[in-house]
């Protein structure tokens, strides 16, 4: 009898070790790596280039990583032009998405995410004419990418950029920070070798 139970106890604990539980990313796996600079154009209300760069892991044909990017001299943006220098300045997570990432041209999509500044100089660069005011940005974006080579692939795409916690007092808002985007990426790196 004891023979018996201890063998029905030995399948249970062996049926046990066996189940599994479910989970969300059980069969999410990191097939490659990537990074290289982004630039981003402004399409309207003033907006000019911003400059930086970014990288993630490759989970199947999503993406997770960071990105930073700084555009300089935004004076233009400003309707009361009274500041030396305009800069913002932002990184944070950048996640994406590309559709058939096998395909020579395919779908790419992402967000970035992220916190930084709108830094403001008001006489001549003078450190203590600065003002800063700490701002959220997020950019949405949709577009085609282009495999150039198996580590290499260009994407270009159109977006939209949202600023928030801008205190310019009257003379600037979150509106002249925000606006439609297109963007150039370059990314370098190792995509995966099978079809997802």
């Amino acid at each position: 009898m004891k023979t018996i139970l201890l063998s029905v106890a030995c399948s249970l604990l062996s049926l046990l070790a066996m189940a599994q539980h479910e989970t969300i990313f059980s069969n999410a796996k990191v097939v490659g790596g990537f990074g290289g600079p982004i630039t981003e154009f402004g399409l309207g209300n003033g907006l000019t280039t911003s400059y930086g760069g970014g990288g993630a892991v490759v989970i199947g044909g999503a993406f997770l990583g960071g990105y930073g990017l700084s555009s300089f001299n935004l004076n233009e943006v400003i309707r009361n032009n009274t500041f030396d220098q305009i800069e913002l300045a932002h990184g944070g997570f950048w996640v994406g998405y590309t559709y058939q990432p096998y395909k020579l041209v395919h779908l790419f999509s992402s967000a970035k995410i992220g916190w930084g500044a709108v830094n403001i100089s008001t006489d001549n660069f003078d450190p203590f004419n600065q003002r800063s005011d700490q701002v959220f940005v997020m950019t949405p974006e949709l577009g085609l990418e282009l495999n150039v080579f198996k580590w290499f692939r260009v994407a270009g795409t159109v977006g939209y950029r949202w600023v928030n916690g801008t205190n310019g007092d009257g003379q600037y808002t979150d509106e002249d920070f925000s606006g439609a985007i297109s963007t150039l990426t370059l990314r370098f790196g190792w995509f995966g070798n099978k079809r997802f």
